[in-house]
C-alpha cells in the first residue's frame, strides 16, 4: 500500500503544476487587469502604467509565473486587489465551510446510498425494491436548489427544528455550529445518495448472480457472510469511482447551497471575486479546489488497493 500511495502522490505533482500553469495563462487574458481593478475604471492610462510597473506586471510572463509558483509553495498567494488583505488568510476562513459542506454531503450520501442499493439488490423486484427505486428516481430528477428550499420550508419554517440560514463558528458551541450544516448537507447529499444507490444496486445484482457467488452458495456459505464479505466488497469497486466523482462535484454544488443558506464559503468568495476581477483570489481558490480533487482521487486509488490486491504495484 505504501508503494501505491507513494506512486500516486508523485504522479499528482505534475498535475498540480499544470493546473497552476493553466490557471495563470487563463487569467492573463481576463478583461479586468490588476491595475484597473485596484484603481477603478476612472483611472488614467498614466496611473495604470505606473502601477503596472510598480507591481512588476510589465515583466515577461514566465518570470511572473515562476515567481507566483514559488510564493504559492510557501503559502503566499499575494494580496487581494480589492480588499488588500492576504489571500491565504481570506481563503483559510472560507475553505473550511465549503469542505464541511462537501464532506458532510458525501458522508450522508454514502451512509444512505450504499444500504439502499444493497437492500434493493437483495430484494429486487419486490415491493421494497420498487419503493426505494421510486425514491431514488425522484431524488435524481430533483434540482439541488429546489430540494434545499423544500428542506428549509419543512424543517425550518414549518417545524422550526433547525435555523433557516446563517452561520455560527465552532467557537459558538458544537450544536449551534452543527445545526447550521444539517439542512445544507442533506440538500447537497440527497442527490448524490440517489446516484450511489443506483450504482450500488446494479453492481450488487451483478455480484450476486456471478459464478463465484453461486459456487459459494452451493458449498454452504451463509448468505450473510456471502453478501457482506464477498459480494459487497467486490461491488464497491465501481461504486468507489462514483463516490470520488461525486465528492469532486460536491464542491460545485456547494456553491449554490451556500447562496441558499447564506454560508460564508468559497462559493460566495469566488462569485464576489469574479464580479470584482480579483484575480489573486480566483487563482488561489482554483488551486485549492484542484488540490482537494487530487486528494480525493488519491483516496479512491488507495481504496482500490485495499479492496483489490491486484491493482497494487509489485
Amino acid at each position: 500500500m505504501w508503494k501505491l500511495t507513494f506512486s500516486r502522490t508523485i504522479a499528482a505533482v505534475p498535475v498540480v503544476f499544470l493546473v497552476g500553469l493553466c490557471t495563470f495563462i487563463l487569467f492573463r487574458f481576463v478583461p479586468v487587469q490588476a491595475p484597473t481593478a485596484i484603481l477603478g475604471d476612472s483611472a488614467t492610462p498614466a496611473a495604470i502604467a505606473r502601477l503596472t510597473e510598480e507591481m512588476g506586471l510589465n515583466r515577461p510572463a514566465p518570470i511572473i509565473f515562476f515567481e507566483w509558483i514559488s510564493n504559492a509553495l510557501r503559502g503566499d498567494f499575494g494580496n487581494s486587489y480589492v480588499t488588500g488583505r492576504d489571500v491565504a488568510s481570506e481563503i483559510a476562513h472560507r475553505i473550511p465551510v465549503t469542505l464541511t459542506l462537501a464532506l458532510g454531503g458525501i458522508s450522508i450520501a454514502i451512509l444512505l446510498g450504499v444500504p439502499i442499493g444493497v437492500l434493493s439488490a437483495l430484494y429486487r423486484n419486490s415491493l421494497l425494491d420498487r419503493a426505494l427505486t421510486s425514491i431514488v428516481s425522484v431524488l435524481l430528477a430533483m434540482p439541488g436548489f429546489w430540494l434545499a428550499l423544500l428542506l428549509v420550508l419543512f424543517f425550518a419554517v414549518k417545524l422550526r427544528w433547525l435555523p433557516v440560514a446563517g452561520y455560527a463558528p465552532p467557537s459558538a458551541g458544537f450544536w449551534p455550529w452543527l445545526s447550521r450544516f444539517i439542512l445544507p448537507c442533506f440538500a447537497l447529499g440527497l442527490g448524490a445518495t440517489a446516484n450511489i444507490a443506483r450504482h450500488t444496486r446494479s453492481s450488487m445484482i451483478q455480484q450476486i448472480n456471478s459464478q463465484y457467488a453461486r459456487a459459494l452458495t452451493a458449498r454452504g456459505c451463509p448468505r450473510g457472510r456471502l453478501i457482506m464479505r464477498y459480494c459487497l466488497k467486490n461491488a464497491m469497486m465501481p461504486v468507489l469511482a462514483i463516490i470520488g466523482m461525486l465528492t469532486a462535484l460536491m464542491l460545485s454544488g456547494s456553491f449554490v447551497v451556500e447562496k441558499v443558506f447564506s454560508l460564508p464559503g468559497a462559493g460566495n468568495l469566488i462569485l464576489d471575486s469574479i464580479n470584482r476581477g480579483d484575480v489573486p483570489v480566483l487563482q488561489a481558490v482554483i488551486v485549492m479546489v484542484a488540490l482537494f480533487i487530487i486528494f480525493v482521487n488519491l483516496l479512491v486509488d488507495i481504496g482500490y488497493g485495499l479492496l483489490d490486491p491486484k491493482v497494487r504495484p509489485e
